[in-house]
Order: structure tokens, then sequence, then C-alpha cells
């Protein structure tokens, strides 16, 4: 085992200096107890590969306050503290998010990661390094949320913890110390730039010539050392990783810039390039903090109204109402349907509950639970609907963590990350090399100061500065961008991801087809034989409130004034129906083949009229009601105008009634119908097996897998919480039209990062013919590495703000 190399006088711990009053333990020498108890714990749970992942640093923290008396912590015995803490909890695994300010490099990652060999209770535990947050995930039978905390401030890494949202503010990301870098590279650069302007001007006088120039290699060295020191510790942890990353030529080119301007300025009476470094670093800071914003903006903490296009089914006096779920406040009731996801935290009021956490806890076996249960945010409902009284208002950004979940992602096949990868691998080599082959031409033609010229020339120009601030300022812009237009990606990759799709595919009813929303309720045809009674309407109506199915939704909206009935033992059966006691009696909505099974397979319908549902109770089939097709507005204009750029195909789970009308826009063998999830799923892979790549539009209930599988899938919702974390965007309904259009935003911000490629290799191209002569004057460099850079900033920017997404 690889261990850091530390001095005798040194703890082995911290690496705090311990002469005099040392504590030997395994024949390594400590500063306290503390140190001393915590490497124990680590070498009795084979850990301590902790101390060899930070070489020649020091992974662990001082622990002198280690002694501590424990009941300062018996707080976290008492059930509201706790009730305030956790974010989720039930018999068996608990889930909550310290803020630990102690973490600091990969050492401490690595130790917090592997908590569950130190105590088996701990099911999982992961950390946000930036945030300096540890979400962990425990068994509430096997150790408390105490227990939890003093497990962490064993081992040196205690929560910081504040019942008035301290944590919640700490948790936070800190912009100051980038600011203050950037601040002094920009005051730091524009002095530079302002004593240089008579080197700019020719005004050549020896007396203030030198005077400036060590002003300005003074004004460098804060800028070098200080606002560029983020490269430093990025380049030096590649290197002992074994790896190159794209940092290092930049880091290269400051280095080299600083020195040989400090060498002109102290021996040769010359200006140096200080302009050009401090204009680059400065840039390159700007770039940092536009990217750390994004990555807020990504991490959805921020107070961004309606994020998420979702709205919940509050009761009110007046009947049921659909509200935005940034609405949802506490004291409000709502109802949650089968399958839908419960939006924030609330205690059951009505209803038997089946709850499905798999996606907070991974656990996919449904907890049952009782009126007056608290149920959390995440859970989704399977069987009857159920009515909840919100106790906490929504989180959205715990919503989004659901989203972000690592179950959820996938491969990352991005190709302009790899080719920022194949820059941070081959770029620096092939630079060096070029440098290292110019130096020896001048060399061997007996001019050695033209040889060193040339080499540090080369190295200062060759700076792949176009994918250091291209990327993220094109596609954090973009993201913004499109949703404005109610397209709301789960991370700026996506666009990437859609622009490369060329084959689209469909769901039918709730993408395609409106919800009730924008149908006109009178437009449903019953067709009963007898007509329907005013009871079995109600047992209908009773029953189809229950699902979250757009067929559902439409037929509850038609039957508003039906009064409603006790439902119990209900299921939903994806594809097929819905089944429940309604006051005691059996009935089923569905197709036919599962309302009515003897009667066989729907038969063929000749009156392409739309879907049907069916109706049976006891047993004994009534008929069926038919809803007319009402598709989208915009939609002839939006598959035709697809059509001329991508394959498209269609997976409905209804009959085909509507294959004639369909025609229109799909080809007969692209048109695939009675199609169950898991058919849906093996289509999409089935196209992709074919070389394809796939963007699947659907409305989240029997899509879920398509959705998940597809290279890019998109969730349409429209009035309810038809939320699913497999997807990779939503669409809010009322934008579908718009489509064509957002997809041919994402080919230009693609475009957009290429075309800034290009004309930063143009101005390295022109650096270079005067790098490689080795007469590249510092004026020319104070003018191309800046403009470089600035240019860089405005294509990405300007480019992708420019361009509007029109309206259909």
């Amino acid at each position: 085992m690889r261990t850091a190399t530390i001095s005798s006088t040194s703890c082995y711990h911290c690496g705090n200096d311990c002469t005099g009053h040392e504590i030997r333990y395994d024949e390594k020498p400590f500063c306290c107890e503390g140190c001393q108890t915590v490497y124990s714990i680590l070498q009795h749970n084979q850990l301590c590969q902790y101390y060899s992942l930070e070489e020649g640093g020091r992974p662990g923290v001082n622990l002198q306050s280690n002694k501590a008396p424990k009941n300062r912590l018996e707080f976290l015995d008492l059930p509201d503290v706790i009730a305030q803490l956790l974010e989720f909890s039930s018999a068996t695994a608990a889930r909550v998010t310290f803020y630990v300010p102690t973490i600091h490099c990969s050492s401490c990652l690595w130790l917090l990661e592997h908590l569950y060999r130190i105590h088996p209770g701990i099911q999982q535990s992961r950390v946000d390094f930036l945030k300096k947050q540890v979400h962990i995930s425990y068994q509430p039978d096997q150790l408390t949320l105490r227990q939890v905390v003093e497990l962490l401030a064993s081992i040196g890494y205690e929560p910081l913890i504040s019942l008035n949202d301290v944590v919640k503010e700490g948790q936070k990301p800190s912009y100051r110390p980038l600011l203050y870098r950037l601040a002094l590279a920009g005051f730091c650069s524009g002095n530079i730039m302002l004593l240089s302007f008579p080197e700019y001007l020719g005004l050549d006088d020896p007396a203030y010539k030198n005077h400036f120039g060590i002003l300005n290699m003074l004004l460098a060295i804060p800028v070098v050392f200080y606002s560029a020191s983020d490269y430093f510790v990025s380049v030096w942890a590649s290197l002992k990783k074994g790896m190159i990353n794209i940092d290092l030529p930049i880091l290269l080119g400051i280095l080299v810039a600083f020195f040989r301007g400090s060498y002109e300025v102290l021996f040769l009476n010359g200006a140096g390039y200080f302009d050009s470094l401090t204009g680059l670093t400065f840039f390159l800071l700007c770039g940092k903090w536009f990217q750390q914003r994004t990555h807020e903006f990504l991490s959805f903490e921020r107070d961004y109204k309606s994020y998420f296009p979702l709205a919940v089914t509050v009761l009110k006096p007046e009947g049921e109402t659909a509200v935005p779920v940034a609405q949802v406040r506490k004291g409000d009731r709502i109802r949650v349907r089968n399958h839908e996801l419960i939006p924030a935290d609330g205690l059951l009021y009505k209803g038997h509950a089946l709850i499905d956490y798999s996606f907070v806890t991974g656990e996919s076996e449904p907890e049952a639970q009782k009126p007056g249960s608290l149920l959390y945010a995440g859970g989704k409902q399977i069987g009857e609907a159920i009515e909840l009284e919100v106790v906490r208002d929504v989180s959205q950004s715990y919503l989004t963590q659901l989203w972000n979940n690592d179950a959820f992602r996938k491969p990352d096949t991005s190709r302009m990350r790899t080719f920022a990868d194949a820059v941070g691998n081959y770029f620096t080599l092939t630079v060096i090399a070029l440098a290292t082959l110019v130096a020896v031409y001048w060399y061997l033609h007996q001019d050695p100061a033209r040889a060193i010229n040339a080499f540090t020339a080369v190295l200062i120009i060759a700076c792949p500065c176009a994918l250091s601030l291209s990327y993220p300022f094109a596609l954090g812009n973009g993201l913004r961008k499109l949703s404005q237009r109610k397209l709301y990606l789960k991370n700026a990759e996506v666009i990437e991801q859609m622009a490369k799709c060329d084959t689209l595919v469909f769901d039918k009813t709730g993408t395609l087809t409106a919800i009730q929303s924008e149908v006109d309720r009178t437009g449903v045809v019953e067709d009963f034989a007898p007509v329907l009674t005013g009871f079995e309407r109600s047992l209908v109506a009773s029953l189809v409130r229950q699902s979250a199915h757009p067929l559902s939704r439409k037929l509850a909206a038609y039957l508003t004034a039906a009064p409603p009935l006790t439902v119990s033992n209900f299921t939903e059966t994806p594809g097929h129906g819905l089944r429940g006691l309604v006051d005691g009696w059996d009935v089923k909505i569905g197709s036919r083949a599962f309302v009515n099974p003897q009667a066989g397979s729907e038969p063929t319908e000749t009156d392409a009229d739309g879907a049907r549902v069916h109706v049976s109770v006891e047993q004994n089939y009534r008929g069926c009601f038919r809803f007319p097709n009402q598709y989208r507005t915009g939609l002839d204009a939006m598959l035709t105008d697809l059509n001329a750029t991508h394959h498209l195909y269609l997976l409905s789970g209804d009959n085909d009634a509507a294959r004639q009308e369909l025609t229109r826009w799909f080809t007969p063998e692209n048109m695939t119908f009675n199609c169950q999830p898991q058919q849906k799923l093996d289509r999409v892979q089935q196209l992709q097996r074919q070389g394809h790549r796939v963007l699947m539009i659907g409305d989240g209930l029997n899509d879920a897998g398509a959705l998940k599988q597809a290279d890019v899938g998109i969730a349409v919702t429209d009035d309810t919480i038809q939320f699913t974390p497999a997807s990779d965007a939503i669409l809010e309904a009322t934008s579908l039209r718009l489509l064509p259009n957002l997809l041919r935003y994402t080919r230009f911000g693609m475009r957009v990062i290429r075309f800034s490629f290009v004309v930063s290799l143009l101005y390295n191209f022109i650096g270079l013919t005067y790098a490689l002569t080795g007469d590249l004057s510092p004026i020319v460099a104070a003018i191309l590495m800046p403009v470089s850079s600035a240019t860089m900033l405005l294509i990405a920017t300007i480019g992708m703000r420019w361009k509007k997404i029109e309206n259909a």
C-alpha cells in the first residue's frame, strides 16, 4: 500500500507538527488522540487507502476538538428535530443530506463514499464535492440520526447543522473566491494594458520603458499565482492520476509567458507578454464563472419559478382545479392518482395508499400506508386515488434530485467532450513536440536566441481556450433559451444529443391527441344499449377519477356531474384498462378484450373516429364511449416539417381505428398499434440496433421504459404531475408544435460551437506564423490572445441568444 510521505514530526493523519507532544500508535506519530482514533477506525475497517489518495498531501483534518462532550448532539434524538432534518423516512430506510465544510480533497470524497464499510447500517453515501454535501441513506432500525452524525464526527467530518436554515445557506456554492480572483485579474490586466500603451504606439522612452516593464511584472505576479491558482491545482491533481487534462496546455502558456516576460524585462529591457497573459487569464476566469453559474442553474438550487410545467389536482370547495406545482402551499388538499408522483410531503387524508419509493430509495417494493401517515415527496401512488394534506411546501429542487438520480443517467456519448478529452491528451503533446522541433531547427541554424524565442512563443500562442469557453457558454445560453419555449432539459448535454437524433418516435394518446383542456366535452359519443343509468354513470366516473391516463381524464371531465362513490381494490393494467369495486360493484373500463374477454379481440373499426373506452358492470358488457380524435393545435404543420428532416414512427397503445387518418404523416410500416409498454421499449431498441439515434416523445404514462431507452426521451405534460425521472426533458404540451424549431435550434448550437473551434484554429494559425519564426512580439500576442478569447465568448453568447426559436 502506498502511503503519503511525511516527516517523523508530522502527524500521520493531518500533517500538523507534533514535536514534543506526539502520540505513537502503530509506529506512527499523531498530534492528538482524535487523529489517532480516526486512524485506528480506518485501520480496523481496512480503509487506510485514504492516506494514499492524496500523494504528498495531508488528507486528514486536525481533531484537537474531538473531545467535545457528546451530549451536545442530544437534540438529534428529538422527534421534531429528526422530522425537520430527514428528507425521507420509513421502517427500512431514511435519507438525509448534511453540509460538511471540512471536505477538501479526493481522500475526503473516497472515505465518505465508503461509510458503509465502517457501519453496515449505512446503505449508501454520495458526496457532492462542489457543494460540500453528503447524501446518506441508512437503516433506521440499525442506527439513529444522532449515531450517523456521531459516526461522521468520529472520522473528522462533523456536519454543520442548524435548524434555522443555516445548513441550506451553507450548502449554497460560494462565488466569492472566484470573484476575488476574477476582479484581481481584471484590475491588473487593465492597468498593464494602460502601462503598455507607449509600447503599442511606438513611444520608446528608455527612461520609462524599464520602469513600466517592472510594474507590469509586479502586477502579473498575483494574477499568475493567485488568480490562475485553480489551473495549478487542476493540473497537479490530473498528473497525480497519470492523466493529462485540457488545463495543462493553458497552464504551460501562462507560465511560459510569465517567465519569458520576466526574463525580457529584467535582462533585455523588453516589454514582456504580461498584457496577453493577464488578459487571457481574465477571460478564462470569466468562462469559469459562467460555467459555475451554469452548474448552479443545472443543479436547480435557484429561485426559478415553475421550472417544471407540472400541476397538481387541488381540492377546493368549488371543486377540483389544476394548480402549478410551484403554487401548492402548506395546508392545501391535493389528489394523487394512480402512478402519479407525490409532489410534496403530506398527511394521508383519504384513500388506501400503496407508495412506491423506488425513485427515492431504490427499493421497488411498495409500502402500504394508513390514513394519518406522513407520505414523502417523490413517492408514487400505486392504486386508487388518494387525498393528502400538504405539510411542507413543494421542493422542486428535491424533484430534480430524483430527475438527476444516477439510476436514470445515460452513458455520456458527447462528441464535444470526447474532442475536449482528446485535446487534453494529444494537443499538449503535439504543441510541446512542435515547439521542440522549431527550437531544434533554429538551434541547428546557429541561432540559439531565436530557438528559445520560437520555443516559448509556440507554447504561449497555442492555447486551446476555445474548448474552455465555447462549450459552457453556448450550451448554458441554449439551456435558458429552450426553457423560455417551455422545453426543460435535464442537463446541457441533452442539447447535443437532440441535435444528433435522426429518428423521432411518437406516442399517440396524450401526446399527439389533446386532453380535456383542449377538447369540447360534448364531443364524447356514448354507444350503450340501453343507455347508462345515473347510477352506472357514477360507477364509471368514480373509477376513472382514480387514473391519470389521458382517456380517463377525458371521461372524468365528461362525467363531472356524476356524484362520487367509494372505490376499493382498484387496479390499473397499463395498456389494458381499469378495474375496481365501486360501491361494491365490480366495474371494468378499458379495451374490449380487457372488459369482455369472452368477445375476443376488438373487431376492426371502419369509422376511424378515434379511441374507444369499453365498460362492463358485474361482468356484464354495457357498451363504450367513443372519443373523436382531437389532435393538438399545429400538429399537421409540425409533422410535415419533421418529415423532411427525420424518420417518423408512431407507437400507440390504442387500436388502429385512426390508421388511415395518420397516414398523412406516418408511412404504414412505421405505425404500430395495440402496443404494450414493453413492446414500445423493444421497438426503440430495434431502431437503435439499426443505427438510428432515437428521440422518443411520450406522455410519461406507458412510455417510461421507451423514454429511458431512447437516446433522448421527452415527456409531454399538460395539467397533471406526469413526472418521469426516466425522461431527459419535459415539454409543455402547448409547445409541442414548436418541436421542429426546437430541434433546429439544438443543431444551430452545435454549429456555433464547431464554428468557434474553427475561428480559434485560425487565430492559432496566425499566431503560429509569428511564433515559428521566433518573431512573436508582445504587441502581436497582446492583440491575438485577448481578441481570440473575447471572440469565443461573443460567438458562443451572442450566437445562441441571437438565434430565434420561431413560433409555429
